[in-house]
């Protein structure tokens, strides 16, 4: 008898590819490569936001109204249950469970500390998924650190990093331009405030994704030379996204608190160089390959950004290095996991 495997893909949104999105579609792509045999019922709020490269690969339900409460009773008769993040019913489940938290950061950051509630609700729902889960993967070992102050009961858990896809690659053809690139939302821990700080009174050249337009427009009241130095980009594909990780100087991630941080590595895998935070998660992440900046002295960014040169031997020691973690070889770890519980 066939796998059967239920997956909460309400993370599958129109309009809308977050990190979260990227990791669980990557994931149930190695699963079906590795097992095309097995069925996978994929439950979403908007099942036509399914990603192109699971049409046909996987089946798809439409979520009823308090999803939560239903899943184990849609999880009958399945092998395992896999959510990608710490979001398990409240009522026990019929079959194994698997959960990923990728950060708490949001329950820990003083940029997020406002909402008591929805910090009572976020603490309540990660210390009942490590507590009923089956196994727990963390996105990095600094992650799983900062998710042991908040929580002390725990399941089995392993840390894995999520893999990067294997489209990211360098392209010879296309000619480095002098700008640098930013990778992310506008959100207070992405700390971009730091990089239009550190632009002022040089030349450097900006290049954002992800940020949006009412976001940048008050950036840019804020740090007005941020007008003539950055360029905010609206709806960049994966194409697109591709072709400027090849055509950038380097890619900065200033963050003051990540889970993992996939642009640095996508970056590398591009043969690009990587300006970072020099924060734990980082460090661990990117194989210590990258440069390293203080996340709030951008005075340390500028004299970095004014001074930049391309080291080929770090080059290549990163691009090695996320060669590690891409594709088959980089879900690997996930998808060992997985048959192991189904086959317990």
């Amino acid at each position: 008898m066939s796998t059967s495997i239920l997956i909460d893909g309400r993370e599958f949104v129109l309009g809308r590819r977050t990190g979260i999105g990227r990791f669980l579609e990557g994931l149930l792509r190695a699963l079906v490569e590795a097992h095309p045999d097995w069925q996978l019922m994929i439950v979403m709020d908007e099942p036509q936001a399914l990603p192109e490269s699971l049409q046909g690969k996987a089946e798809v339900q439409k979520a009823p109204p308090y999803l939560e409460w239903h899943f184990p009773t849609l999880a009958e008769g399945y092998d395992l249950f896999l959510s990608p993040y710490p979001k398990l019913p409240v009522r026990k489940l019929p079959c194994p469970s698997i959960h990923t938290i990728h950060d708490v950061f949001y329950l820990t950051h003083p940029a997020y500390q406002g909402n008591v509630l929805k910090r009572w609700a976020g603490l309540w729902r990660v210390k009942h998924a490590l507590s009923k889960s089956d196994l727990s993967w963390f996105d990095s070992q600094a992650s799983l650190e900062e998710t042991q102050g908040l929580a002390s009961q725990f399941q089995p858990y392993q840390i894995r990093f999520p893999a990067i896809e294997p489209s990211f690659k360098p392209d010879r053809r296309i000619k480095r331009k002098g700008f640098f690139l930013f990778v992310g939302n506008g959100l207070p821990h992405k700390n971009v405030r730091v990089l239009l700080q550190a632009i002022e009174g040089t030349d450097v050249q900006l290049q954002c994704v992800g940020i949006r337009q009412s976001v940048a427009d008050e950036l840019c009241a804020i740090f007005p030379w941020a007008k003539q130095q950055v360029a905010f980009l609206q709806d960049v594909d994966d194409v697109a996204l591709l072709k400027l990780y090849r055509q950038c100087a380097a890619l900065l991630q200033p963050s003051t608190a990540e889970g993992y941080g996939y642009p640095p590595l996508e970056a590398f895998a591009c043969g690009t160089p990587a300006i970072v935070s020099d924060i734990p998660v980082l460090r661990e992440t990117t194989g210590g390959f990258a440069t390293f900046c203080a996340p709030h002295d951008w005075r340390t960014w500028q004299y970095t950004l004014r001074n930049f040169q391309r080291d080929e031997q770090q080059v290549s020691q990163a691009l090695d290095w996320a060669k590690q973690h891409q594709g088959k070889q980089g879900w690997a770890a996930h998808i060992q996991d997985i048959e192991t519980l189904v086959q317990d």
